[in-house]
């Protein structure tokens, strides 16, 4: 923030509001719109942090974050306390916890302009209502991006996208505790799929053995049951969607999704049924041997784009010119979406560091002969890298 010049952060995605309090700022924050939860975050880390936040949520962010200035609305959840309401009737305490007087209608999801209204109020009471601050455009819904000038008309708001993505690059060791977790959990689902790869399956077939698999591992791990937000198993020739029902020689590719907890794991691997052609030989060759040459090169120091480099001078210098791709993977943490920031790309001068948990991946699809990729989730340690998957990387054999 210094260095950006900024006095504060105004944090309104819901995933890095659990990032930066370890509490999850309540359901009204599901609908993606800006001023469903704030986070007021000072750029003087002796000054405390405040959140705005529904209050149907408030006791148990309050809890879980240690936050103690916490400014609450109402949402459409309807919530009276009468723990300590001692001895009348239901109705009389009902009554005493929320006296007619103190009653009022509650919005259909939350009022936005209520909540920029307590947003400028606190800013005001904090002393910084004509400060420059950060928030994260990249996440801000084009119909709520005025309400940021109209309610708080002398902050000087800044883009502090980049800013908050690079924090949320470094994972905590409760986060790497989740995604190894999510990791260990689609592992098992993976192995119980694979086994089950057998002629006239389905990928619906083989998802569902994932998702089984990958639930009751979950539950031996001690998590709740985890939510699969884009598994997907390509089968046969056709290399994009589902496929056809397996046959001998297909190839399928197994590219696997859990999230535990919010956290959510990504890796992959290829299997063939019966024995592979030598064209699927040859390109699984290729991508295992240039998988490996960035693989190498997964450790603190490095930056990103050095790795993209060397996955695809690998693949060229196999005589495969023709092989393009965006990236070679991506970090991830708790998001809607599996892929994160920072991108194992050709622009990317990121440098990998500690703390940092990333997903190595080198795919090809090629219509007429398979979808064919090998990924794996890496924590990135203090001068090493470390798998989160003992599943081989060969191309696996299915007979």
């Amino acid at each position: 923030m210094q260095r950006k010049g900024l006095d504060g952060l105004v944090l309104i995605q819901p995933e890095t509001i659990l990032y930066a309090t370890g509490a999850r700022p309540g359901s009204a924050t599901a609908w993606r719109r800006a001023g469903a939860a704030f986070l007021i975050v000072p750029a003087n880390a002796a000054e405390p942090m405040t959140a705005i936040i529904g209050d149907f949520h408030a006791r148990e962010f309050h809890a879980a974050s240690g936050i103690e200035d916490i400014v609450t609305f109402p949402i459409w959840v309807d919530l009276i306390d009468i723990a300590d309401v001692p001895g009348q009737s239901l109705v009389e305490r009902l009554a005493t916890a929320r006296p007619p007087q103190q009653a009022r209608a509650r919005p259909a999801t939350f009022d936005r302009q209520e909540t920029f209204a307590l947003l400028a109020d606190t800013l005001l009471r904090r002393g910084l209502h004509s400060a420059q601050l950060g928030t994260e455009y990249a996440f801000l819904p084009a119909a709520d991006m005025a309400c940021f000038a109209e309610t708080c008309p002398d902050v000087r708001w800044q883009d502090a996208s980049d800013l908050v993505g690079r924090l949320r690059m470094i994972k905590s060791a409760e986060e790497i505790e989740r995604l190894t977790a999510a990791a260990i959990a689609t592992e098992a689902g993976a192995r119980a799929a694979i086994a089950h790869i057998r002629p006239g399956c389905t990928a619906d077939d083989l998802l569902a053995v994932f998702r089984s698999a990958s639930s009751l591992r979950a539950a031996e791990l001690g998590y709740a049951a985890p939510s699969f937000p884009i598994s997907s198993i390509t089968i046969g020739p056709g290399a994009t969607g589902k496929g056809r029902r397996a046959e001998k020689g297909d190839i399928v590719r197994l590219d696997l999704a859990c999230c535990i907890d919010g956290y959510v794991s990504d890796c992959a691997r290829t299997a063939v049924i019966g024995r592979p052609s030598a064209n699927q030989q040859a390109i699984y060759d290729a991508l295992r041997t240039a998988f490996d040459a960035g693989a190498v090169l997964l450790r603190p120091g490095v930056a990103l784009g050095d790795v993209f480099r060397a996955v695809m001078s690998s693949m060229h210098g196999q005589g495969f010119d023709m092989y393009r791709r965006g990236h070679f993977g991506h970090g991830v943490g708790a998001s809607l979406f599996v892929e994160e920031w920072p991108f194992i790309a050709a622009d990317e001068p990121t440098e990998i560091e500690p703390g940092m948990v990333l997903a190595y991946e080198v795919p090809w699809y090629i219509r007429g002969l398979g979808a064919f990729t090998i990924e794996d989730q890496f924590t990135i340690g203090r001068e090493t890298s470390d798998p989160c998957w003992g599943l081989s990387r060969d191309l696996l054999i299915c007979d």
